[in-house]
């Protein structure tokens, strides 16, 4: 039963502990003897909270140390499901037994009573189902209760569920005869004419499927014809065993069809851009041939395509400095997981791209905040100078007078004003070193009113004006 990858001393808890939840689940057991004392056990319904306690400790104990990846807990629950069911149909076996016991013994009450406990936890369980019927019938109903006065009474409600299934055969409703036949079955497992008519009945059935199978290969309806030629040799397997080189002829003309509808409707969509839906349908197409290769190729196709188009997009968004943008389209890439490695390096010289960005931003931010506060600086001294020229004005004014009486000297110029100048043209060297040179000009003009003969103020001002003349 446990063949999925535990070793043995695993598959021994797996067992035991599962019989432990289903006995706590409510999955009760009888204790079968022959005579008079046959007593059925009952064990109390477990909670929610129980339950989920005992699953939570059968998965401690089983694995060690709990369960990890999801693929472990799929094939715990898997195991659990499949020993759950195996251990219920046991079960539900054995309580039948006891539950068919009573009823040969004809105390049918008390065989009833099991056999509502199995149909509500089992329903598919067809023998009890089928036994449950028969005694759940009016005849079987008016029973006195314990043990029957003589077997005949046995065979007196095997032969009027016989012959109630033989008339619900003559009104042609062969379903439910077969149905009734089955629950004869269920009372007398050996009953020659209730097999011998479940037989009769499913030829019937079987040839009325094989006709209409035919009819639909005639009309090209294969899926239905392959539909109806299943059910004729599963009910007749004998009869109809010649059906199986048609079903396969069928079954592959059918896989051909599919393939073709496939292929056509990939190509479509590859030509039309809807790359997901051609990947869809080439990957159908390997469920009818693995080895195709103009599938893998439609494939290889549609990514590439679809590639090409993020990328595309991403470079377009990257050259107009919309670096998020870029790295949506690149990481749709990515997802695709063709050229993925591409893909990669093209987001992070976007995300690179982007700071290097943001750092020019900031510079040129904080220079124009530089050149705007020398700017008003400058202009605040020049106000200032401008003020107190008038007064300083006479003083060179007449230093340069009394210096040319005296054959070209040079005039005298007065501590005050020498430190204007001085302040003037280092001003001047700020402008010109940011390139500024019609402000640099203007502050050495006024650093030469101040001091006619500082040397270095005319120097750079013949410097300027030759700049500004070519």
């Amino acid at each position: 039963m446990l063949n999925i990858g535990f070793s043995s001393s695993k598959k021994t808890k797996i067992l035991v502990l599962i019989v432990s939840f289903c006995g706590a689940s409510g999955l009760w057991a009888a204790s079968v003897s022959t005579g008079r004392g046959t007593k059925l056990h009952t064990p109390a319904k477990a909670t929610r909270k129980e339950e989920a306690a005992l699953f939570k400790t059968l998965a401690g104990q089983i694995t060690g140390v709990g369960l990890v990846t999801a693929e472990e807990k799929r094939i715990m629950g898997q195991t659990i499901e499949k020993e759950k069911s195996w251990i219920l149909r046991r079960t539900m076996e054995q309580i039948y037994a006891s539950a068919f016991d009573l009823y040969r013994q004809g105390r049918y009450q008390e065989s009833l009573e099991v056999l509502n406990r199995i149909v509500t936890l089992d329903p598919s369980f067809e023998r009890a189902r089928a036994l449950h019927s028969a005694l759940s019938s009016p005849a079987a109903a008016g029973a006195p209760p314990g043990r029957m006065e003589s077997p005949k009474s046995v065979r007196e409600l095997i032969r009027e569920k016989f012959y109630e299934a033989v008339q619900v055969y003559r009104e042609g409703r062969r379903v439910e005869a077969v149905q009734k036949f089955e629950e004869v079955l269920a009372l007398e497992p050996r009953h020659r004419k209730a097999q011998f008519y479940i037989t009769r009945i499913n030829g019937e059935i079987a040839k009325d499927y094989f006709e209409k199978g035919k009819f639909a290969q005639a009309e090209g309806r294969l899926e239905d014809a392959l539909d109806n030629f299943y059910t004729a040799v599963s009910l007749d397997p004998k009869t109809y065993a010649f059906l199986s080189r048609q079903i396969t002829a069928v079954e592959a003309e059918v896989r051909s069809k599919k393939l073709q509808f496939h292929l056509s409707e990939a190509l479509k969509s590859l030509a039309s851009g809807k790359y997901s839906s051609a990947r869809s349908h080439a990957r159908d197409i390997f469920q009818f041939d693995p080895a195709n290769t103009r599938a893998q190729e439609i494939i290889n196709e549609s990514l590439e395509s679809e590639a090409k188009e993020y990328f595309t997009k991403g470079d377009a968004h990257l050259r107009n400095k919309q670096f998020d943008k870029a790295v949506e389209e690149y990481e749709k890439v990515v997802k695709l997981k063709h050229r993925a490695d591409e893909a990669k390096k093209k987001i992070e010289l976007a995300q690179t791209k982007k700071e290097d960005e943001a750092r020019r931003t900031e510079e040129a931010k904080k220079k124009k905040e530089d050149d705007e506060k020398a700017k008003t600086e400058a202009e605040e001294r020049a106000k200032a100078a401008s003020s107190s020229e008038k007064e300083k004005g006479k003083v060179v004014g007449g230093a340069a007078g009394a210096g040319g009486a005296e054959g070209g000297a040079p005039a005298a110029v007065t501590e005050e004003a020498r430190r204007a100048a001085e302040s003037h043209y280092q001003q001047a060297m700020v402008f010109y070193q940011s390139n500024d040179l019609q402000r640099a000009l203007a502050e050495l003009n006024l650093a030469l009113k101040f001091d006619p003969n500082n040397q270095q103020a005319y120097a750079t001002k013949r410097m300027i004006e030759q700049k500004l003349a070519k």
